[in-house]
């Protein structure tokens, strides 16, 4: 008897546009490959796997951020029921997360350097009950109907191109025009948002940075779905200064949400692990706040690879 395959998380494959597909085609492929990626995680998500729960996530993230860049050709009103259906997942897949990251990344670390503080390893205990939680409603929900018949609903809606049924003919001649027509100004004006709100990063308020860090991450996902339209170097140089960015305004996220998680445990403002969790998360912020200079000059000194 063969053995049988060991179930495992599945990264997201690199896109291959041609130069010569249309919009529309490219719109399709990249949704579809998010589709995929997610359902390629499935197994490992129902297997209760961490990282698993982590590409299912990121899968549908892409995947949002694909009907985002793609607006001004497929509407809102064209991907609102898909949208309504994906915040409806994500309900799952988020909180899930967070308590994987928090307990993964975020609390060893505080533990490891007060480790006979009782009220941590309490805390901890409670945490690791919470995600396990977490972890069973988000199995429960893809093993409802509702998720099987979001995915179909994706691949029919993509499949059917139902967004063309009430398309004008402007926009039908806009779907039909090289990609390479719409991915350039697409980058360049979205690079040029960030580069405009991160100048003012040091006024900038914690739901302001939050939104850079929104742009950011737009930015990287949209280069990555059209990264072998450009020349391959300057793609991988501007992408590792976009995901620098990204993890640097992450840690100062972090603090909301562990903020968050902390009230969903139910800790007090004056509770003892509550103080020693956010004074941890407060330092690691006044750190990243310093070192944020150092990552923005590299992004801005990253060639543009749309540019002429």
């Amino acid at each position: 008897m063969t053995p049988a395959t060991p179930i495992s998380h599945v990264k997201s494959s690199p896109l291959r546009l041609t130069a010569d597909a249309t919009s529309e085609e490219a719109f399709v492929a990249i949704i579809n490959a998010c589709l995929n990626h997610a359902e390629a995680n499935r197994p490992a998500v129902l297997d209760g796997q961490i990282e698993g729960v982590h590409q299912m996530r990121v899968a549908f993230r892409r995947l949002r951020s694909g009907l985002k860049m793609f607006r001004t050709l497929v509407p809102r009103a064209a991907s609102a029921a898909l949208v309504e259906n994906l915040h409806w997942l994500n309900g799952f897949l988020g909180p899930a997360r967070d308590w994987d990251v928090f307990l993964a990344e975020g609390l060893p670390p505080i533990i490891a350097h007060f480790p006979h503080k009782r009220s941590l390893h309490l805390f901890q205990a409670k945490a690791e009950a919470l995600r396990q939680a977490h972890h069973r409603t988000l199995r429960e929900a893809l093993h409802e109907p509702r998720y099987p018949q979001l995915t179909q609903m994706i691949a029919e809606w993509l499949a059917r191109r139902a967004w063309r049924q009430t398309a004008s003919d402007k926009r039908l001649k806009r779907l039909d025009r090289p990609v390479l027509e719409y991915a350039t100004p697409l980058l360049d004006h979205n690079a040029r948002r960030v580069t405009k709100q991160g100048k003012k990063f040091a006024k900038l308020s914690g739901d302001e940075r939050h939104a850079l860090r929104i742009r950011i991450k737009g930015l990287r996902y949209a280069l990555d779905f059209f990264a072998n339209l450009y020349p391959e170097a300057p793609v991988k140089i501007y992408l590792r200064a976009l995901a620098a960015l990204q993890d640097g305004l992450g840690v100062m996220n972090d603090i909301t949400v562990a903020r968050r998680l902390l009230d969903e445990a139910r800790l007090s403002a004056a509770a003892p692990a509550r103080l020693l969790v956010e004074g941890w998360y407060g330092c690691r912020l006044d750190v990243q706040e310093h070192a944020f200079a150092e990552l923005w000059r590299r992004f801005l000194e990253s060639e543009q690879p749309w540019a002429d």
